[in-house]
């Protein structure tokens, strides 16, 4: 499972899997491989040139690539989409709208983008096209970004987070300052217009999301940087021009006793990679009372380390919720043999697992495999939620495919439903604990969702 802005797949883990099956599917039949998890896997097709130059096509050439991009586009989706109605899309009137503007769009950026508008009809956060430059900074886990998340509060654009090593940082933007004016106009005014352009996405909130991404965008393309104007907490304005850096955006996960004597658990992402620090991090809390599972801001990841993780947390074997697939059957390889996502999804269950009171802290950039928990631990009364709606984006693709230039498109295949058969997609997890922070809370670095959350589970 997967995010707007961070780049997963479903299972990741399975290579094992994949290996015991690549010979055969190497034969192209569609019965052993017939999601081609296997074939979306192979090493990607170079941009560049062995000197590294990018490569130079006439304009001919150009249009002939985009419109051979907008064909597979549009056929993969049509083909393999998790719905068979597109959510209701005429995709062939989708096709007829853009396949033109993308095919004239001024530049390559704008050609990218426009190509993911036009899947963008579908209003799903999963299902997208990535730039060449997006699928370098995914596999390179690493973002040029200018270090500042924001929202609207009080009628102001408020910062939420400042990364300590960002220009913005050592410009003197701390959380809770109003940010005033961005690239020569008023910051919430501009806020606005990148929301309004933004192409369709599972709910609001997520579309929201598309505001700082357009701002991180302008900043990569202007390289003398772009100006910020922001009033601090004594009415002071400063103003300051900012550049981007890189930053890393590699999962992590950490665990600790609280002085509460409660366990706090902090999940970034999951990443198969976190699997063994993750499960052990539980099992180094079992002994507390109470647990505290932080998934705010974590955008997903593998569907797989998202059931381990709710699975440790159930002696016994628990229906979590369902899958819909396209032609209701699960994901499988091998003829069937090897099954990679089941229609009726349980956890079996472990011995150790963690019997204490727990729980979750959601927010609204919480998506996919962080509502799958989420959702799944609320539902089976195994914990209380507390925070704010999450994103509503839970759905899952199986990888990327590759697109001619360097390009790749996730499409969504599965769906999913909880174990009253509600689906979260389009509407998220709704907390037992409602608690929105507060300009003063980011001020004063208050924490009032982790504070709610240690008051109910000391009670």
């Amino acid at each position: 499972m997967t995010s707007v802005d961070s780049p997963r797949t479903v299972s990741a883990k399975r290579a094992i899997a994949i290996a015991t099956t690549l010979a055969l599917a190497l034969t192209g039949c569609a019965s052993v491989d017939p999601y081609n998890i296997i074939g979306r896997h192979a090493p990607p097709t170079p941009t560049h040139d062995r000197d590294g130059f990018v490569r130079m096509l006439d304009e001919a050439a150009v249009r002939e690539e985009r419109r051979a991009n907008v064909a597979l586009v549009w056929t993969l989706v049509r083909d393999r989409y998790y719905r068979a109605d597109l959510n209701g899309v005429d995709w062939r009137a989708a096709r007829a709208k853009w396949e033109p503007l993308i095919v004239a769009a001024p530049s390559e950026e704008e050609y990218w983008s426009r190509l993911d508008r036009m899947v963008g009809e579908l209003a799903d956060a999963h299902t997208r096209v990535e730039s060449p430059l997006q699928v370098e900074a995914r596999r390179r886990d690493r973002n040029r970004t200018l270090g500042i998340a924001a929202r609207e509060m009080e009628n102001r654009l408020i910062a939420t987070q400042v990364n300590a090593d960002s220009d913005a940082y050592f410009a003197g933007l701390r959380p809770g300052m109003t940010i005033r004016r961005l690239i020569d106009s008023v910051a919430l005014e501009r806020w606005h217009s990148w929301i309004a352009e933004a192409r369709k996405s599972s709910t609001e909130q997520a579309t929201r999301s598309a505001a700082i991404r357009r701002l991180n965008e302008l900043a990569r393309a202007a390289p003398e940087g772009v100006e910020i104007e922001f009033e601090r907490f004594d009415g002071t304005v400063e103003r300051a021009r900012i550049k981007p850096r890189d930053v890393r955006t590699q999962a992590s996960v950490s665990h600790r006793v609280l002085p509460s004597g409660l366990g706090y658990l902090r999940l970034t992402g999951f990443s198969e990679m976190l699997r063994a620090e993750l499960l052990g991090g539980i099992d180094s809390l079992k002994d507390t009372p109470g647990l505290i599972l932080d998934l705010r801001g974590n955008r997903g990841g593998s569907l797989a380390l998202a059931d381990a993780l709710t699975g440790a947390f159930f002696k016994e074997k628990t229906q979590i919720g369902k899958a819909t697939t396209r032609r209701n059957e699960p994901v499988s390889l091998a003829f069937g043999a090897i099954e990679l996502i089941s229609i009726d999804r349980t956890v079996p269950g472990r011995n150790d697992a963690y019997t204490g009171k727990v729980a979750v802290l959601i927010d609204r950039d919480s998506a996919s495999a962080s509502e799958t928990v989420a959702n799944a631990l609320q539902s089976n009364a195994r914990a209380r939620v507390v925070g704010e709606t999450s994103c509503g984006c839970m759905l899952a693709f199986l990888g990327y495919a590759k697109l001619n230039g360097g390009g790749e498109l996730a499409y969504s295949e599965v769906g999913f439903k909880d174990k009253f058969d509600e689906i979260i997609e389009g509407r998220g997890v709704k907390p037992d604990i409602y608690i929105e922070r507060t300009r003063e809370d980011f001020q004063l670095a208050r924490d009032p969702v982790m504070e709610a959350a240690v008051r109910s589970l000391l009670q």
